[in-house]
């Protein structure tokens, strides 16, 4: 039931961002420039992929993931360690000069750890994108696609696409296999 919801969520997100990237090449048909050229008819062959799935399947991307939920757990220690640490001072009367430098000093600790962490778990997310990208752009080389659009972009219309498009998913995710894993599915495969 869930994976039917799943797809006719996915066709429904195709066919919008379909209609999306259509109205923008009608539109631009229409600008100045091309004023005097007749509108002509092409064909356009589209694909869609689900990211979600391709994200799961790649251990970079589910790292990328992972990575940001230990940052976030390892921050939520490190301020509760300080918390338990301003706490003991307070009990043990420490004069309130000294209590004030210790939450500064706690909060700039805090802060360069965070910032530390996010542009860690940032570089882990963009690199995981760039080779998504990269292999989306392959297969849509090698399948000679004009479009692809990530199916859980698309929100309504473009039954078309979804019933005429080409499903890309698997194709990629078998493009971010390293290599001699994608030598054991291929023979795996032809068996």
């Amino acid at each position: 039931m869930k994976v039917d919801y799943q797809v006719k969520m996915m066709k429904s997100r195709i066919i919008v961002s379909t209609v999306a990237a259509l109205s923008l090449a009608v539109a631009s048909a229409f600008t100045p420039a091309f004023a005097g050229k007749p509108a002509q008819a092409t064909t356009v062959k589209i694909g869609y992929f689900n990211l979600a799935l391709v994200k799961a399947s790649y251990p970079e991307a589910a790292g990328s993931e992972s990575l940001r939920t230990q940052a976030e757990n390892q921050l939520r220690r490190d301020v509760e360690e300080g918390n338990k640490t301003l706490q003991k001072a307070q009990e043990e009367k420490k004069p309130k000069e000294e209590l004030e430098k210790m939450a500064r000093d706690l909060q700039t600790t805090i802060n360069a750890k965070q910032q530390a962490l996010i542009q860690l778990v940032q570089t882990q997310a963009a690199i995981a994108t760039q080779n998504i990208a990269q292999a989306v752009n392959q297969v849509a080389k090698e399948k000679t696609l004009d479009l692809v659009v990530d199916g859980a972009g698309v929100f309504a219309g473009g039954d078309k696409i979804v019933n005429s498009g080409d499903d890309i998913t698997e194709a990629v995710i078998k493009k971010l296999q390293p290599a001699a894993l994608r030598r054991t599915t291929d023979t795996t495969e032809k068996k």
